[in-house]
């Protein structure tokens, strides 16, 4: 049995709550001591910390770019391994799981230098240059999607993506699709084209009913709070960052997101059926794969960034909430997508790695 892991990963949402996710599977299976690593300027060390686990912070930052910030990323990367291996040393950890991106290369490596296996959880489609060389330190690397590519000829266990219980909880909330309730997401640190779509769009929306409960992320959060407040938009609610996405899955009818892995997982677990804009530099474009697997069975219609004109994306929101039968066949569609199981089969590799130690 586990008696202690070390959760690292950190940067966005879409790392940071598959580990969340994990860590609830755990706890539920045991008694289980949980350490949670990751960089101190994401959102990891409050979500860690609201959910009730030990966090330790390193000063590192992404990698992403070329030349002199590469460059200097790539060093307190490299300066933070010493606290890194300290963590490991006095945490002692039975396994190390990873969740991609820079903040968790320091404490794999670590990990790997001190003889404590490791797990990679892979999110996306296509995995990310972080977590390709992280895979090599690696014992197993869990995957969300069974024809995940990047890790050459490596073997890969098909987990899913691990989603937190509630959410599924949260899915089961009987809508009746009567309602105009529109949820708005660019990811954890939001979407500024979202963004400016919505406001230029609230004087339509209010005229039509539509409530809005809209995550911006911190960069545009007094414009566009501002902008609701001028147009009177009654019943709906801005924030820079949604903490009870559970309610706020439940609240909704349909929803207006971007397609990183997590919040695809999201959606199908809660069963709302969503207009999908995929950040169009995602790397290797893995958020247009997401959102391509929800559009194929029929849980989302994807739009290009570069194409979505206000009248098309009102015309749409317009053309769903006048047919609720339609939004229900699309929330059956994205339910059948769902992996409930998806967090205990990252425990229970973790389980697995350990005992092979």
């Amino acid at each position: 049995m586990l008696r202690r892991v070390l959760l690292t990963t950190g940067g966005t949402g879409g790392h940071i709550f598959p580990a969340l996710a994990v860590a609830e599977a755990l706890r539920a299976s045991g008694d289980v001591q949980l350490l949670f690593m990751g960089s101190l300027y994401g959102p990891e060390k409050r979500l860690a910390e609201q959910a009730g686990i030990d966090f330790v912070g390193l000063d590192v930052r992404g990698v992403l770019g070329h030349g002199i910030r590469a460059a200097q990323s790539l060093c307190k990367v490299m300066l933070a391994m010493p606290k890194a291996i300290r963590t490991v040393r006095s945490f002692a950890p039975d396994c190390t799981a990873g969740f991609g991106g820079y903040a968790s290369f320091a404490p794999i490596l670590a990990s790997r230098l001190m003889g404590i296996p490791a797990v990679l959880h892979e999110q996306n489609a296509v995995a990310g240059l972080t977590n390709r060389m992280m895979a090599k330190l690696c014992t197993t690397i869990c995957v969300s999607l069974p024809a995940t590519e990047g890790f050459g000829k490596r073997a890969l266990v098909h987990t899913g993506n691990p989603v937190r219980a509630c959410l599924f909880q949260a899915g089961q909330e009987k809508r009746t699709f009567e309602r105009r309730h529109l949820l708005v997401l660019g990811g954890s640190q939001g979407a500024h084209a979202l963004n400016v779509l919505i406001m230029n769009l609230l004087p339509s929306l209010k005229e039509a009913g539509i409530q809005v409960l809209h995550q911006t992320g911190t960069k545009d959060y007094a414009e566009v709070a501002a902008c609701y407040e001028r147009h009177g938009m009654e019943g709906s609610t801005v924030s820079a960052f949604v903490d009870d996405m559970e309610s706020a899955y439940a609240w909704a009818d349909l929803g207006l997101t971007r397609a990183g892995a997590s919040t695809v997982a999201e959606l199908c677990a809660t069963g709302l059926p969503a207009l999908l804009v995929p950040y169009p530099h995602a790397a290797h474009d893995h958020q247009t794969f997401n959102a391509r697997a929800l559009e194929k069975t029929g849980a989302a219609m994807v739009f290009e960034q570069k194409a979505l004109t206000e009248e098309l994306l009102l015309g749409r929101l317009l053309e769903l909430f006048a047919k609720p039968d339609m939004l229900r066949k699309m929330s059956q569609a994205a339910i059948t997508l769902a992996q409930p199981e998806a967090a205990a089969n990252v425990a229970r590799q973790l389980e697995a790695a350990a005992a092979g130690r």
